[in-house]
């Protein structure tokens, strides 16, 4: 048997193992697609919003920073997690040491969650990384699902988008149409794999308290005073491009052509500001046909993640 004894685990520290651990993240992506999207802004957001002594381990090979692991998100019962290991230094006990660590700290955070609530980790890793599965499913995972990365260059101009008659793009104000639109995304999404509730103000926190949000590119289109779709939009929040973070049609206005009219307003106000690149993630699986609508669009899959699961506690 290989023996492991030289990978230990230790805390990141905010500063002195920052740009290592950018580089490893990095190195993971572009293994396994040529490229990356993890850039610099979007790992130390990712930090600064950690507690690093309690959500955070990084696995030392030598010298070297051979892994990390994040315990990003508590949603209900989910408890989320992001791990890497670098491709050169996989094979040596790294992934295990990784896992077995942010499952001890879920089981101590187990007992203070909603009881008779089912509890779970969660992770995921790039298909085409070939140790994952074997890694996952030798430490009790199971995979629920799997989810796309797709993108699309966007030129400027980009030509304005046209709806229904009676239908209209208005300017988005969080104070007078915050609760309108949150409550048209859980309409939208009550039947999504893996969506759970938030109460309003949770996920006007989400939504609009990120540093960098911006009112002028989120999409909203009304028809007379109802919310009829939107698309919740960012600069630069998943990558180094512009952000589409939530496209969502009330199930009543669906089939009308407003998901395609959400996509290309959305691609024309990025490259109103010079973005290059449009991304989003999608359910492969997506009730809706997500996936095709924005193949029609002209997306294309950048990559694909397997989502993994292990219960911790089943519910009531």
């Amino acid at each position: 048997m290989p023996h492991f004894t030289a990978v230990e685990l230790r805390r990141p520290h905010q500063t002195a193992d920052f740009a290592e651990v950018l580089a490893l993240v990095q190195a993971c992506d572009i293994a396994v697609y040529g490229d990356s999207d993890w850039t610099e802004q979007e790992l130390r957001e990712e930090w600064e919003d950690l507690d690093l002594e309690q959500s955070a381990w990084l696995a030392i090979d030598g010298d070297a920073v051979a892994g990390v692991m994040h315990l990003s998100e508590i949603r209900e019962g989910r408890i989320i997690t992001d791990g890497y290991v670098h491709p050169a230094h996989t094979g040596r006990g790294a992934g295990a040491l990784l896992l077995a660590a942010v499952e001890a700290r879920a089981r101590e955070l187990e007992p203070g969650l909603v009881p008779g609530q089912r509890v779970y980790l969660e992770s995921a890793h790039l298909v085409g990384d070939a140790s994952a599965p074997a890694l996952f499913s030798g430490n009790g995972f199971v995979p629920v699902r799997t989810f796309f990365r797709m993108v699309r260059p966007s030129h400027a101009p980009e030509p304005a988008p046209s709806l229904p008659d009676g239908l209209t793009f208005r300017p988005f104000d969080q104070d007078l149409h915050g609760q309108a639109v949150h409550e048209a995304v859980e309409e939208a999404f009550v039947n999504e794999w893996g969506h759970q509730p938030q109460p309003y103000a949770a996920w006007r926190e989400t939504v609009t308290g990120w540093a960098r949000f911006d009112p002028e590119l989120v999409v909203v289109v009304w028809d007379d005073d109802e919310v009829a779709a939107l698309s919740l939009n960012y600069d630069k929040r998943m990558g180094d491009w512009g952000w589409i973070g939530t496209l969502a049609v009330r199930p009543a206005w669906r089939r009308r052509g407003l998901g395609l009219a959400l996509l290309h307003e959305s691609f024309r106000r990025f490259a109103d500001r010079g973005e290059t690149t449009v991304a989003l993630g999608v359910d492969s699986e997506n009730p809706t046909g997500a996936t095709r609508l924005y193949e029609r669009a002209g997306m294309r899959v950048l990559w694909r993640a397997d989502i993994w699961q292990k219960e911790l506690r089943a519910g009531d």
